[in-house]
């Protein structure tokens, strides 16, 4: 509020000038009306000789520490709720474009899973302690960094919803509006605009109360969303057993394939082929060589088929440890569980060269 205009109002009015003829004047020297209205609004009228002064709402530092960690965990909440929506329709509709990248984007979602664990909880417990205190204190919704964050948070939502339909748009002049294309901007498009249409209702719920109904169905709305997404990311990572197992299975495909790497190698040096994996381990001098199972420690499976062809084995936990896009990306790397024997090709002039039997 400006300092001046509320002094020029207090002033009149403890001259006893009525409020239709301030707003008037100060209409007639060009203070816009809301202006007007906030600084004529803060004096109660009475029968005092003397304006009265309405209690006027100073936000402390533990509202604006509340509010800056709803809106953070807002933003935290609406990222990786996205990053989930994007992961299972990759899950549904798989990619064989973006095969490759599964391991890297299980790492995201599971990171994903973990904001969304932690951070959704926290954004209600805030909600829920600054939906209290308005209702204590309406007159707080004129909160300067209330409005502040609330018109940012818009701000963002319109530009992802203007970027969305832009994105979307171009696809459809390029050619590229497939399925998968389309559901991952209905996603991006549903999740930015529940938070638009939510704060800009409780922006409108600060002038008319109608809104509150229409505002409270997006709120739970959008908080049905998050908790599918919150399910369906535990669904696709898996129990922590279940992914230690497939961890532990990667890194017996990765042992192998190193073992084959160092044979090529001495293939390159024109060096014989070892008798035995152990004898390997013990000639190999860069010491990050592994021929043990990382769980049981048994020796892997090896035999010397001919004179550039090795067979290399190993025991796996479970069925399939290179994710729904194996079979497109690494044909070569999918297993059952048990016992399971890859054959490589070892050229020193050439790259390795796998084959299944």
């Amino acid at each position: 509020m400006n300092a001046e205009l509320d002094r020029f109002v207090r002033d009149a009015l403890a001259a006893g000038v009525a409020r239709e003829k301030i707003r008037a004047e100060l209409a007639r020297a060009g203070w816009r009306d809301e202006e007007v209205e906030a600084s004529l609004a803060a004096w109660l009228e009475s029968e005092l000789p003397v304006p009265l002064p309405r209690r006027r709402v100073q936000v402390s530092a533990r509202e604006a520490f509340l509010y800056l960690v709803l809106f953070a965990t807002l933003y935290v909440v609406a990222f990786n709720a996205g990053a989930v929506g994007f992961a299972l329709i990759e899950r549904l509709l798989p990619d064989p474009m973006h095969a490759r990248a599964w391991d890297s984007g299980l790492a995201r979602l599971r990171w994903a899973a973990a904001s969304l664990l932690i951070a959704f909880p926290v954004f209600l417990l805030c909600s829920r302690i600054v939906t209290r205190a308005l209702a204590h204190e309406p007159e707080k919704r004129t909160s300067g960094v209330r409005r502040w964050l609330t018109y940012l948070t818009l701000f963002l939502a319109a530009l992802v919803l203007i970027g969305d339909l832009v994105v979307l748009v171009s696809g459809l002049l390029s050619g590229e509006l497939t399925s998968l294309f389309v559901l991952r901007a209905l996603v991006v498009f549903v999740i930015a605009g529940i938070v638009f249409g939510h704060y800009l209702l409780d922006l409108r719920r600060d002038e008319d109360e109608s809104g509150a109904p229409r505002m409270a169905w997006l709120a739970r709305a959008g908080a049905i969303g998050v908790i599918a997404a919150i399910v369906a990311s535990l669904w696709m990572v898996g129990s922590p057993a279940k992914a230690r197992t497939r961890e532990m299975d990667q890194m017996r495909q990765r042992d192998l394939a190193r073992i084959a790497e160092v044979l090529r190698t001495r293939q390159m040096g024109r060096q014989a082929m070892p008798e035995s994996l152990e004898q390997l381990r013990l000639e190999e001098s860069s010491g990050d060589l592994r021929v043990q199972d990382p769980e049981t420690h048994a020796i892997y499976g090896y035999q010397v088929i001919d004179s550039v062809t090795v067979r290399l084995c190993a025991v796996f936990a479970r069925a399939d440890s290179v994710g729904p896009h194996g079979e497109q990306a690494q044909p070569f790397w999918r297993h059952g569980d048990g016992e399971h024997c890859y054959e490589f090709r070892i050229d020193g002039h050439a790259p390795i060269q796998p084959f299944l039997r």
